[in-house]
Order: C-alpha cells, then structure tokens, then sequence
C-alpha cells in the first residue's frame, strides 16, 4: 500500500453506524458502579446520624461533604454514560467522526459544566434531600425540616419533608427495607416480593400517584432505612418504658 493510499484511508475514516453500538457497550458496566456508589452513601448517611445523635457537629459536617462528593461522582459517571449515548446517536444519525475523543471531551464538558455551574445541584437532589431528613429527624423526630435553601422562607421546606417508616403494604414497621430506583419509594421485602411473585414479575408502583412499574431488579436494600426503622423502634420502646412510671400524690 503506497504512502498516498494510506493517506487516502486516513482523510476517509470515519466511524460508521454499526459501530455506534461499541460506544454504548463500553458503559455497560456502569450499573455496577452505581450500586457502589448508593452503597457508599447509605454508609456515609448512617454514619452522620450516628455522629449527629453524639452532636458531632464537626463530624456531621465532614460526613455531608462527604456524601456531596459521592453526588458529584455519581453525576460524572452519569454523564460519561450520556456522553457515549449522545455519540452513539450523532453516529447513526450519519455525523462524520473521525476521532471520538475530540466529541468526547466537548459533550462530557457541556454535561460537566450544567451540573458544576448550578449553585442549587445538591438542594435539588432527591438524595441529599433525604440525607439532610434523615439527619435532622435523630432530634426533630416529629418536626418538619427548615428548608434546604437560605434564600428560602423557613415554612418552604426541599423535598419530602415525612418519609414514612411504616411499609405501605402491611402497615408495619419496615423489614428489611426494599428501596426502588425508579420511584424512591420503600417497601419490607418480604410484601413486595411476594407481590411481584404473584403478579408475574412487574406491578405498578402501589403507592397512589406514582406511574412507575415495579421489578425485582430496580429494589434496592436501603440500609439507611432499616437504621432509621430500627431507632425509630428504640425511640418508641423508651417513650413506652417512661409513660409506665409515675408519681401519685
């Protein structure tokens, strides 16, 4: 092959739509890294409830950063995942590319760049929201949280302000506490796989309003739900203990 050929081959090339597939491919394993992740911040979560009960507020405030880095971790992964899908499909639709990584950097920035810009991205996330709900509850138990945003008046309350502990399909207390990825909704896990056995596999989310479905490989055990069950218990089992004494004049 004559030097002018190979030129000729390297001015042509360019990937082609039935390779656009390999692009996707190559983020596969993501849901992996995910599920490490959310295993991380269900760490970090009980260990600032633990620190927040012992008023550690030094500590509480290392354990929040720590979960925001998660969050910002959680989004690159996220966004690489977007970024080779948004390629994907320049390349089926027929765009010319020569070199992925030049298109790479500049869709991962755009992604990069919408999230590290927004001031509120973490008061906006369904997650940190809960962290701070889950800290604020070891001592306002029964009180609604102020708001996530300063800016906010103080009876504007981000995100959920009562996370029921209580499964929506016995009424109980959660048991091993089952959390969905599609929805964030929290069932025992005995009830909603008994459910799904029952219902072939897939029901809809048994929560009124909610439009997602249901399988078993979008539950997610929530160890940070479980912690909060299991001293919502202790907490329930003082106030009977001390209700059964009293003083008789």
């Amino acid at each position: 092959m004559t030097d002018t050929s190979l030129s000729k081959l390297q001015h042509e090339f360019c990937l082609k739509p039935n390779q656009a597939d390999s692009l996707r491919i190559i983020t596969n394993d993501s849901s992996n890294i995910f599920e490490a992740i959310e295993k991380g911040q269900q760490f970090v979560a009980i260990s600032a409830m633990d620190q927040e009960e012992l008023n550690n507020k030094g500590k509480v405030a290392t354990m929040d950063a720590n979960f925001k880095e998660l969050l910002d971790f959680e989004n690159r992964v996220r966004n690489q995942t977007l970024t080779m899908n948004a390629l994907s499909d320049r390349i089926m639709a027929g765009e010319k590319i020569k070199d992925i990584i030049v298109p790479y950097k500049q869709v991962q920035k755009l992604f990069e760049d919408k999230w590290n810009n927004n001031e509120k991205r973490y008061n906006a996330s369904d997650k940190y929201s809960t962290f701070r709900q889950n800290i604020w509850n070891i001592h306002h138990p029964d009180e609604i949280m102020p708001s996530l945003d300063e800016n906010e008046d103080d009876d504007i309350v981000m995100g959920s302000t009562k996370i029921s502990l209580r499964c929506p399909l016995t009424t109980a207390w959660l048991e091993d506490p089952v959390t969905s990825n599609m929805c964030k909704h929290t069932f025992s896990k005995a009830a909603i796989t008994d459910l799904l056995r029952q219902s072939g596999g897939s029901v809809p989310c048994p929560i009124p309003g909610c439009n997602k479905r249901i399988v078993s490989l979008c539950l997610i055990a929530d160890d940070t739900m479980a912690e909060r069950v299991r001293r919502a218990k202790e907490r329930d089992e003082l106030n009977a203990s001390t209700t059964q004494y009293f003083d008789v004049e």
